[in-house]
């Protein structure tokens, strides 16, 4: 019995389904029928089968029956080809699908039951720079099994695509007609330069009817996109593509900062993108500086998706401790960037911060490698470590407010005043105290305010620990770079272990403490030997 194929229907809308029937001898229990040939120009819904067994003349016949359930997938004269079961094959089936009307009751002057709205904020960009897709999906009845087509399409042209948060639904009137709305984002970028379409996305359901168990299919289809991606400018200045609606650099430190020594002080630098991830920033520039001891923690990188698409954020913690007087310029830091909305090549830009670190020895201005510094001597001359009677005598020129003239006070009266002066000066001893004098240091704990004991155990307070060695120096006229290499990397062990930077593992025991205190007791010792000098009169 040869394989016989019949339809419902030969003319029919494109937005409607029709019953393929294929009739023969085969197996109903035969699972392995190929309906593969179908699926160009058609969707099977459903397929199922039975058998009739009828006695003709003393004999048994078998006719199994196989229904399938097809869905146009275009409008045009559409061809069922053969179908071939258990070697019977069926003969194709022409079929005309016309171009079903949107509106209802076939009157294409009423509204759609069913409408897609595809926009993209940027269709002439910039390759690797962010496009905001939006979709938005239309209905007036209830439809069921809705489908989005073209989404996946974009992930095949090699577009990276990323879905912003979950939908959005509301209610939108349209011509007098309430829709209920469904609204989709997505964030693209292009790595490649070059002009394409994007795929043509398909908004469809099926809508309860009472002709077709299976209802009436409804669909609309997006209107089409061009879209123009440009390679990177060739005057951009960096190596570094950042394309982006902005960015913004800033931290929470104020100009014109004053330290003691030995203080900390932490700076939180902030980079925001919008537009791009936050792995498009570049490393900060590193801090080097004999005046200053620096501990960056990793860097933290955070990214959010909004309605406006991509924003990257990169905060950076770094510790900075003062060790050594002086005058420290923290450079400028500067960010080129490329500006997706006005086409030009931009430079963020944090100004540079000034850091005052005081305490005794040569107080001079001391920028960043990163930053040339200032020049301080116009006249390039050669300048003397400045004493605390030099520092004096310069602040007493610098701040004169007006030159006094030779003869405004009689020389002879300058003369006995001068002899006055040095007799008191001798006999109060104030010139052993001038080339002595330490200088202050504001609000200190009372543990450095006493002689030195290097007796007794350190503290285990950094910071007390640190002014207590700070101020013997200062006593004996000298910086921390005059004690042994030794002694200075156990200082820093027990700065960093006190400041606790995550990138070091630094620790500092009650051990190391008394190890410390041994080798500060055996450097002041000497130094004091050595200051007192051999006896002036034989014992």
């Amino acid at each position: 019995m040869a394989l016989d194929a019949r339809v419902d229907r030969t003319t029919l809308p494109d937005n409607e389904t029709l019953q393929l029937e294929l009739s023969g001898s085969f197996s109903a229990f035969n699972l392995s029928i190929d309906l593969s040939p179908l699926d160009k120009d058609f969707r099977v819904l459903d397929n199922r089968r039975s058998t009739n067994m009828q006695y003709i003349n003393g004999n048994f016949a078998a006719k199994t029956t196989l229904t399938v359930t097809l869905e146009p997938k275009r409008s045009g004269l559409l061809t069922i080809p053969p179908i071939t079961i258990e070697g019977e094959s069926s003969k194709p089936i022409q079929l005309n699908v016309t171009k079903a009307g949107q509106g209802n009751a076939g009157d294409p002057n009423m509204p759609a039951p069913i409408d897609i709205e595809v926009t993209l904020d940027t269709p002439d960009t910039w390759v690797q720079a962010q496009m905001l897709l939006k979709i938005k999906l239309f209905q007036s009845v209830e439809l069921y099994n809705l489908e989005l087509l073209g989404v996946k399409e974009l992930q095949q042209m090699g577009l990276t695509i990323e879905k912003i948060g979950e939908n959005k639904t509301y209610q939108s009137k349209r011509n007098n007609v309430t829709y209920h709305v469904t609204e989709l984002n997505y964030v693209l970028y292009s790595d490649t330069p070059g002009s394409f379409k994007l795929p043509e996305f398909i908004f469809e359901g099926q809508m309860p009817s009472r002709a077709s168990r299976y209802g009436k299919r409804l669909e609309a289809r997006s209107d089409e996109i061009t879209v123009n991606v440009k390679d990177i400018p060739k005057n951009y200045p960096s190596a570094n593509w950042i394309p982006a609606r902005d960015l913004q650099i800033s931290d929470d430190l104020a100009d014109n900062i004053e330290l003691e020594l030995g203080d900390s002080l932490n700076r939180n630098l902030v980079v925001s993108v919008y537009g791009q991830e936050a792995a498009v920033i570049p490393n900060m520039p590193e801090l080097d500086s004999d005046l200053i001891n620096v501990y960056a923690d990793s860097p933290e990188l955070n990214n959010q998706l909004t309605q406006d698409g991509m924003t990257g954020v990169r905060m950076d913690n770094i510790a900075l401790i003062s060790k050594k007087p002086g005058r420290l310029i923290l450079p400028e830091i500067q960010i080129p960037w490329f500006n997706t909305t006005t086409g030009k090549t931009e430079i963020a830009t944090l100004p540079s911060r000034t850091i005052t670190i005081k305490g005794s020895g040569i107080n001079q201005t001391q920028p960043s490698p990163a930053m040339p510094a200032a020049p301080q001597n116009p006249g390039n001359l050669a300048q003397p470590p400045a004493s605390s009677a030099n520092k004096a005598a310069q602040s007493a020129v610098q701040n004169e407010p007006q030159v006094v003239k030779e003869d405004a006070i009689p020389g002879w009266f300058l003369l006995i005043f001068g002899l006055v002066c040095g007799i008191v000066i001798v006999q109060t001893g104030v010139i052993l105290r001038l080339y002595q004098k330490t200088p202050d240091l504001p609000d200190e704990p009372a543990e450095t305010n006493r002689p030195t004991d290097w007796d007794e155990s350190l503290p285990d307070d950094f910071v007390v620990c640190f002014r207590i060695i700070q101020k013997a120096l200062q006593d004996h006229h000298l910086t921390i770079e005059s004690l042994p290499d030794e002694t200075q990397s156990l200082i820093d062990r027990f700065r960093a272990t006190h400041y606790g930077s995550s990138q070091t593992n630094a620790s500092f025991t009650d051990s190391d403490r008394e190890q410390l205190r041994q080798q500060l007791k055996q450097f002041f010792e000497a130094k004091t030997v050595n200051a007192q000098g051999p006896s002036l009169y034989p014992q």
